[in-house]
C-alpha cells in the first residue's frame, strides 16, 4: 500500500475507534438503566433509543468499510471530516435523551418523574388497548418520556418535531431530515417537584401527543373551522371566514384542552383556571395558537357540563369569562362560538366512527375521589384520578393557609402514586408497522447530509 494509502488507513482506523467507542459507552450506559428499570417501566424507551442509536451507528460504520483508500490525501481527509461530524451529532442525540433519562437517578426528582410515569401511562395506554374494539387501526410507538424542565408550564414535543436543543445556533439540523425522534417527550415545569398535583397538566400535553400519534392534526383543524363556519351563519358572526380562521390556529390546543377534560375531570379546569389568570384586558385579548384566556375557560367549563361533570363551574374560583369578553371585541364572537366547537370537539373524529369520548373510555361516574383513596379496582384511570383529588386536596388545604399539611401533601403525592403502579411492563406489541426510528434509515440521511447542513447542526460552522 502506498504511502498516502496508508495515511488513510490509519485516519479511518481512528473514526472506527470513535465509532467503537460511542456504541460502546451507548451500550454500558443502556445496560445501566435497563438493570435499574426493574418493572420494566422504561421497554419501549429504550428498545427505540436502541434502535435509533446502534442502527444509525451499524450503517456509518459500513460507509466507513466502504471508503477506498487510494484517494488523495485531501479527498479522504474531507471524507473523514464528514465522518466526524456524523459522529458527533449521533452523540449529541444520545446525550439529549440520556440526560433526561438520568433524571431519574437524582433523588430530588426521581419521586415525581415515577409519579409522572404512572400518570404519563395512565393518560396514553387506554387509547391504544380500546382502539383496536372500537375498529380503529393506530400505531402506538413507544410511551412519552416525562421530564423536569425548566419551563413555567407544561409543553410536548411529539416524535415527529426535533427539539430546540438539537437546532444548535439556530442553524438548520435534521428538522428537514429526521422523520421521527425516537420518542416523543413531555416536559413537565420545575413546579412539580414542590407541588406534584401540577401533573394534572399530563393530560393536555398527552393530548397534544396522541393528536399526532393518530394523525388527527390536519383533519380536527378542518372539523373546527366547518362547525365554526355553520355556525356563525346562525349566530350572524360578521367574518364567518375569518372566525373560522382563527379556530383552526387554535385547534390543537382545542384538541390537548378537550383530552385533559376527558382523562381528568373537572381537575383539568381548575388547573387551567390557576395558570390562566391575567388583568381584565389581557382576559379577552386573542393569541396565536390559543384563544382569549376568557374564551378557553368557558370552552373547559363547557366540555365538563357537557360529560356531565358536576361542578365544573365552581372550579373557575370565581372567575365570571362572560364578564370578560366585552362586547364588539373577537372575544365575544368567540365565546358564542364555543358551544359549536365543544360540539364538534366531542363527535366522532374526523375520518373515524369514534369519538374520544369512546376511544378514551370516558366514565363521568368515575372522575370523583377523594385524596388518597385508592380506587378499586385499580385499573389504567386510577393515576389520573389520583392526581385529580391530589389537586382537590391541594385547593382545600392552600385555602386552610396550613403550611405543614402542604408539605405533607407534597411528599404523599408523589410516593403514592409511584407506589400504586399498573402492573406489567411499559412495552408496547412491536409489529411491522411499528411506529418507531429505523436506525438504518438514520445513517442514510446522515450520510446524505452536506457539510453544510452537518457543521450547523454540530456547531462548527
Amino acid at each position: 500500500m502506498s504511502d498516502v494509502g496508508d495515511l488513510n488507513r490509519r485516519k479511518r482506523e481512528r473514526l472506527r475507534r470513535e465509532l467503537r467507542a460511542l456504541r460502546t459507552e451507548f451500550a454500558a450506559w443502556l445496560e445501566q438503566r435497563r438493570a435499574k428499570d426493574v418493572c420494566g417501566q422504561h421497554t419501549s424507551q429504550y428498545v427505540a433509543l436502541e434502535d435509533c442509536v446502534t442502527g444509525a451507528a451499524r450503517g456509518l460504520e459500513k460507509h466507513l468499510d466502504a471508503l477506498r483508500l487510494d484517494q488523495p490525501r485531501g479527498e479522504f481527509a474531507e471524507e473523514c471530516r464528514r465522518h466526524d461530524h456524523r459522529i458527533l451529532w449521533l452523540r449529541r442525540l444520545w446525550k439529549y435523551f440520556r440526560d433526561r433519562l438520568d433524571q431519574r437517578d437524582d433523588p430530588r426528582l426521581a419521586p415525581v418523574l415515577r409519579a409522572a410515569d404512572e400518570v404519563v401511562w395512565s393518560a396514553w395506554r387506554p387509547v391504544f388497548e380500546r382502539a383496536p374494539a372500537l375498529g380503529l387501526s393506530v400505531t402506538g410507538g413507544p410511551t412519552p418520556l416525562p421530564f423536569i424542565d425548566l419551563e413555567y408550564s407544561a409543553a410536548a414535543t411529539p416524535r415527529a418535531l426535533v427539539g430546540r436543543e438539537l437546532r444548535r445556533d439556530g442553524g438548520p439540523l435534521l428538522s428537514d431530515y429526521l422523520e421521527q425522534l425516537p420518542m416523543a417527550l413531555l416536559h413537565l415545569p420545575i413546579s412539580c417537584v414542590a407541588s406534584p398535583w401540577w401533573l394534572v397538566f399530563i393530560g393536555h400535553e398527552v393530548g397534544h401527543q396522541l393528536q399526532f400519534q393518530l394523525g388527527l392534526v390536519t383533519g380536527f383543524r378542518a372539523l373546527l373551522e366547518q362547525a365554526v363556519n355553520v355556525a356563525s351563519e346562525t349566530l350572524a358572526i360578521e367574518d364567518a371566514g375569518v372566525a373560522a380562521q382563527r379556530w383552526g390556529g387554535w385547534s390543537e390546543e382545542v384538541f390537548a384542552d378537550v383530552y385533559s377534560v376527558l382523562s381528568f375531570g373537572t381537575a383539568a379546569v381548575r388547573a387551567m383556571v390557576e395558570f390562566e389568570q391575567h388583568s381584565d384586558a389581557r382576559m379577552r385579548v386573542g393569541r396565536e395558537r390559543y384563544p382569549p384566556a376568557a374564551v378557553r375557560l368557558h370552552l373547559l367549563v363547557r366540555v365538563a357540563e357537557v360529560l356531565g361533570l358536576s361542578g365544573a363551574r365552581a372550579t373557575l374560583d370565581g372567575w365570571e369569562p362572560h364578564r370578560l369578553v366585552a362586547e364588539g371585541d373577537p372575544a365575544a364572537e368567540d365565546y358564542r362560538l364555543v358551544d359549536a366547537v365543544v360540539e364538534a370537539s366531542l363527535a366522532d373524529l374526523p375520518g373515524h366512527d369514534v369519538s374520544l369520548k369512546e376511544l378514551l373510555g370516558f366514565d363521568a361516574g368515575k372522575s370523583a375521589l377523594e385524596w388518597p383513596t385508592v380506587p378499586s379496582p385499580f385499573d389504567l384511570a386510577g393515576p389520573r384520578r389520583m392526581t385529580s383529588a391530589a389537586l382537590a386536596a391541594w385547593e382545600r388545604v392552600d385555602a386552610e393557609e396550613d403550611a405543614e399539611a402542604l408539605e405533607a401533601l407534597s411528599a404523599a403525592v408523589p410516593q403514592l402514586l409511584g407506589e400504586k403502579r399498573l402492573p406489567g411492563r411499559r412495552s408496547a406489541p412491536r409489529t411491522s408497522d411499528s411506529a418507531r426510528v429505523d436506525g438504518d434509515r438514520l445513517s442514510e440521511i446522515l450520510l446524505d447530509l452536506d457539510v453544510e447542513h452537518l457543521e450547523a447542526a454540530t456547531g462548527a460552522a
